[in-house]
Protein backbone atom coordinates (compact mmCIF):
# COMPACT_ATOMS: atom_id res chain seq x y z
CA UNK A 1 0.00 0.00 0.00
CA UNK A 2 2.58 2.09 0.70
CA UNK A 3 4.83 1.66 -2.12
CA UNK A 4 1.83 2.22 -4.34
CA UNK A 5 1.33 5.08 -2.44
CA UNK A 6 4.37 6.55 -2.98
CA UNK A 7 4.82 5.46 -6.30
CA UNK A 8 1.25 7.50 -7.09
CA UNK A 9 2.94 10.52 -5.92
CA UNK A 10 5.75 10.36 -8.05
CA UNK A 11 3.11 9.89 -11.41
CA UNK A 12 0.71 12.80 -9.83
CA UNK A 13 3.96 14.74 -9.79
CA UNK A 14 5.10 14.48 -13.19
CA UNK A 15 1.33 15.01 -14.62
CA UNK A 16 1.25 18.29 -12.96
CA UNK A 17 4.86 19.03 -14.17
CA UNK A 18 4.70 18.13 -17.61
CA UNK A 19 8.13 15.78 -16.87
CA UNK A 20 9.22 12.32 -16.58
CA UNK A 21 8.72 10.48 -12.93
CA UNK A 22 12.66 10.69 -12.66
CA UNK A 23 12.42 14.31 -13.22
CA UNK A 24 9.61 14.44 -11.11
CA UNK A 25 11.53 12.79 -8.56
CA UNK A 26 14.14 15.46 -8.55
CA UNK A 27 11.64 18.17 -8.62
CA UNK A 28 9.75 17.12 -5.73
CA UNK A 29 13.08 16.36 -3.66
CA UNK A 30 11.56 13.06 -3.08
CA UNK A 31 14.76 11.03 -2.59
CA UNK A 32 18.02 11.47 -2.13
CA UNK A 33 19.80 8.18 -2.54
CA UNK A 34 17.94 5.43 -4.84
CA UNK A 35 18.85 1.90 -3.96
CA UNK A 36 18.24 -0.93 -6.40
CA UNK A 37 14.59 -1.77 -5.96
CA UNK A 38 12.85 -4.45 -4.38
CA UNK A 39 10.37 -6.96 -5.96
CA UNK A 40 7.43 -5.84 -4.08
CA UNK A 41 8.73 -1.71 -5.17
CA UNK A 42 8.59 -2.81 -8.70
CA UNK A 43 5.53 -4.65 -8.35
CA UNK A 44 4.17 -1.51 -7.29
CA UNK A 45 5.33 0.82 -9.50
CA UNK A 46 4.11 -1.62 -12.44
CA UNK A 47 0.35 -1.44 -11.05
CA UNK A 48 0.45 2.37 -10.78
CA UNK A 49 2.18 3.23 -13.99
CA UNK A 50 1.86 0.23 -16.24
CA UNK A 51 -1.73 -1.11 -15.30
CA UNK A 52 -3.36 2.44 -13.92
CA UNK A 53 -4.25 1.71 -10.66
CA UNK A 54 -4.40 3.68 -7.60
CA UNK A 55 -4.54 3.46 -4.04
CA UNK A 56 -6.58 6.16 -3.29
CA UNK A 57 -8.85 9.09 -5.64
CA UNK A 58 -7.28 11.91 -4.28
CA UNK A 59 -4.34 13.82 -6.00
CA UNK A 60 -1.35 13.19 -3.40
CA UNK A 61 2.38 14.61 -4.44
CA UNK A 62 4.13 15.05 -0.75
CA UNK A 63 4.91 12.47 1.62
CA UNK A 64 7.32 11.97 4.46
CA UNK A 65 8.41 9.34 7.06
CA UNK A 66 7.63 10.94 10.52
CA UNK A 67 10.03 8.22 12.46
CA UNK A 68 12.73 9.80 10.28
CA UNK A 69 12.15 13.11 10.68
CA UNK A 70 9.63 16.20 11.34
CA UNK A 71 8.36 18.00 8.85
CA UNK A 72 6.17 21.28 10.13
CA UNK A 73 5.91 21.65 5.73
CA UNK A 74 4.49 18.49 5.23
CA UNK A 75 2.13 19.22 7.90
CA UNK A 76 0.73 22.39 6.95
CA UNK A 77 -0.28 20.93 3.16
CA UNK A 78 -3.80 18.79 3.29
CA UNK A 79 -3.34 14.99 5.17
CA UNK A 80 -4.88 12.54 3.41
CA UNK A 81 -3.60 8.99 4.49
CA UNK A 82 -1.25 7.64 6.74
CA UNK A 83 0.10 4.03 5.48
CA UNK A 84 3.60 2.12 5.39
CA UNK A 85 5.28 4.63 7.88
CA UNK A 86 4.67 7.64 5.85
CA UNK A 87 1.91 10.32 5.93
CA UNK A 88 0.74 11.43 2.57
CA UNK A 89 -0.67 14.79 1.64
CA UNK A 90 -2.42 16.46 -1.02
CA UNK A 91 -1.48 20.13 -1.85
CA UNK A 92 -2.88 22.81 -0.12
CA UNK A 93 -3.80 26.01 -2.28
CA UNK A 94 -2.56 29.26 -1.75
CA UNK A 95 -5.49 30.71 -0.87
CA UNK A 96 -6.73 28.01 2.10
Amino acid sequence: EGQMLVAQCILNAAEKEGVQPSEAVVIYSYTSSRPDPTQSVKDAVSAVFDAGEIYINEPILYFYAPARVTSEWHESQIFVIERGGHRFFKERSPNE
